[in-house]
């Protein structure tokens, strides 16, 4: 971790290795993210949460290129240096992927059922493209400004409904079209169906200019949405739920974040990215 040199990956300046052993790593003033989204709601908009999600690309990208999989991407492992800039920590569980193998295998602890991949829960087998099914739970959370993912789902029962197609669903009417669709790309059944994350960051980049173009960065999500706007959810079951914008709008003051659902192929084309 020491090797590690990215703008947006804590980095670790030293280890005292006498008692009390001690990890001396760089200060982020703001502390871990999901608190700093939650206790600051009324401060964020589009453009900062997207410009969130670009630095952790960027940084899992770098990680991606040294062969690195973190495997516990979660926005309560990102810290806050200032509220435009944040940075990837808790390397605990992270693995340096070998020239013979694609792929880490964990043999025991531990590990974060409801933002793993398929694959990671079914066969504890880590990849890069394991690493790219977290962040998008990860994204999830920042648009969400700190939602749990799955909450009051037992792991059990999250691992079935993913079985069974059931993925995270819109964060809220103020999420670019094109965001959501990136979700219900790095969320593939199929790891060799999600992108890299060189890909990811391009798209990323790409949003956050729009986003950048198309709203005044002092424009709050409050402003964005407009209170006749219906957005189709499919539950489980296939049944349509109706849910207003203003009722979205209302949720964000909630604990409960919306239910998992089948993904709904009116809101994402489903295109791989080019």
């Amino acid at each position: 971790m020491q090797k590690f040199d990215h703008p947006h990956i804590i980095k670790l300046i030293g280890v005292c290795t006498e008692h009390p052993v001690l990890l001396i790593m760089e200060l982020a003033r703001l502390g871990e993210l999901r608190a700093y989204l939650v206790a600051n709601r009324s401060d964020f908009d589009v453009v900062t949460l997207v410009l969130y999600c670009e630095q952790l690309a960027s940084a899992l990208e770098y990680l991606e290129a040294k062969k690195f999989v973190h495997r516990d991407i979660a926005a309560r492992n990102v810290l806050v240096s200032n509220h435009e800039s944040i940075k990837l920590a808790d390397f605990g569980l992270s693995r340096q992927l070998t020239l013979d193998n694609a792929y880490y295998k964990a043999s025991k602890g531990k590990l974060p059922i409801k933002w793993m991949a398929p694959e990671s829960i079914n066969f504890r087998r880590f990849t890069h493209l394991s690493d790219v099914w977290m962040f998008g739970v990860c994204m999830w959370e920042i648009i969400t400004m700190g939602k749990k993912p799955f909450q009051g789902v037992a792991n059990t029962d999250v691992i079935d409904q993913i079985e069974n197609g059931v993925r995270l669903p819109l964060p809220g009417a103020y999420c670019p079209k094109r965001l959501f669709d990136l979700l219900q790309e790095c969320w593939s059944y199929e790891p060799t169906n999600r992108p890299s994350f060189l890909q990811i960051e391009s798209c990323l980049k790409s949003i956050l200019n729009e986003e950048r173009l198309n709203s005044n960065s002092h424009i709050h999500f409050k402003d964005r949405m407009y209170p006749h706007e219906q957005i189709a959810i499919k539950s489980k079951s296939n049944s349509s739920l109706a849910v207003s914008s203003a009722i979205l709008l209302q949720s964000m003051d909630d604990n409960v974040p919306p239910k998992p659902a089948l993904p709904n192929k009116s809101d994402f084309t489903g295109n791989r990215l080019t």
